[in-house]
């Protein structure tokens, strides 16, 4: 039996799936459709998920907007290198999970009304996936070829043919499957698209409101009232910028009063309870081990009582936000896809501040029960 013959990297054709298109799509339209004016029209820049199957074929399942541009560039900062080796990482751990072998396949971004071709930037951007990986492939949306009969899908992948030369390296098209016929692809495109053009204007203002209202009013009041966060002295900044000032590490739940002064700035609120609870479990202790149940009994429930009615506006506070970060993300879920880094992270960053607050918060719901351990 004769064993496949060897693909050159570069000859390597590759497969795009449904859903990696879908996504390109869906985020690129929103910077460079019909409807806006070509002046108007600005690049956007993702990443490719994927896997090579041996060695003769690569295959996109995923494609994940990074960033928008301007109208002719994608100026790529340095939050963005970090957001992609989080996005590497991310990648790397669920492949591990699911015994599968993908990781960051390559890039892709959009020529609004260019066409297909790599620019000097864009083939340094290219050597940097190529260099490390033969296989890495480039795709160019533009939708303006989309509708042309040539390139029905409006897509093309790229590579260098001499990376090993550098910036001198010559690029040319690459041979570029679907995973469904192409008059699928574009239909089920176009079904995207009409979704995104009539809801991601809501779909930002949630984004917006979680931003400006949820995190930097509501979540920023619960943590000033009744405080549960530790912030490590280190890291405190004095600033007029209230983004950096939010900037809080995560938090070490196990109590040590001496420790937690010299290593952290400890809100009231939370120096106030964990004594309270702190105390209460002495307290019950001592009746304990001098054998008084009967004035055990009674001084446990009054403890209780207290406690629970202490933690008890920082529990309402804590449900009313989430209910109302639940409200929005309703709106919003069926879109993430078609969100960039800087629009997830908004979420991602509530979600995180959140359930520090909500971890500290759900164990003293805990500890408020005194439940001694004999």
């Amino acid at each position: 039996m004769k064993k496949d013959k060897k693909v050159e990297p570069f000859k390597t054709p590759v497969l795009l799936t449904l859903k990696a298109y879908k996504r390109i799509v869906g985020y690129a339209i929103r910077y460079a459709n019909n409807d806006l004016k070509s002046e108007k029209w600005r690049e956007v820049y993702g990443i490719l998920i994927g896997s090579i199957e041996h060695n003769a074929k690569v295959i996109v399942k995923d494609a994940i907007p990074m960033v928008v541009g301007d109208r002719a560039g994608v100026k790529y900062e340095n939050k963005q290198y970090v957001d992609m080796a989080q996005i590497d990482s991310s990648v790397f751990e669920r492949s591990i999970q699911d015994d599968k072998t993908d990781f960051i396949i390559g890039w892709w971004h959009t020529h609004p009304g260019f066409g297909f071709f790599y620019s000097p930037i864009d083939c340094m951007t290219q050597l940097g996936y190529q260099i490390p990986n033969p296989f890495a492939v480039g795709l160019i949306f533009d939708h303006c070829e989309k509708q042309s009969n040539a390139h029905f899908l409006g897509m093309a992948g790229l590579r260098l043919k001499d990376p090993e030369l550098g910036i001198s390296s010559t690029y040319n098209l690459i041979e570029l499957n679907y995973e469904f016929e192409e008059k699928i692809m574009v239909q089920k495109a176009e079904n995207v698209i009409k979704k995104v053009n009539k809801h991601i204007e809501k779909v930002l203002k949630e984004v917006k409101y979680i931003d400006e209202v949820l995190r930097k009013k509501a979540l920023a009041q619960l943590q000033r009232n009744y405080g549960l966060i530790l912030v490590p002295k280190d890291n405190i900044i004095i600033t007029d910028d209230k983004e950096t000032a939010e900037e809080d590490e995560r938090f070490l739940y196990e109590w040590d009063p001496e420790f937690f002064k010299k290593s952290y700035r400890v809100p009231k609120f939370r120096e106030k309870i964990e004594k309270v609870v702190a105390t209460a479990y002495d307290e019950l202790d001592e009746l304990i081990g001098n054998n008084e149940k009967e004035k055990y009994e009674n001084r446990k429930a009054k403890l209780i009582k207290k406690i629970k009615n202490i933690l008890k506006k920082p529990n309402e506070w804590y449900d009313k936000l989430m209910d109302d970060f639940s409200k929005r993300i309703e709106v919003i879920f069926p879109f993430y896809s078609y969100l960039d880094t800087n629009e997830r992270k908004i979420i991602e960053y509530f979600e995180e501040r959140s359930s520090e607050y909500s971890k500290i918060l759900d164990e003293l719901n805990r500890r408020s029960n005194l439940i001694l351990i004999n």
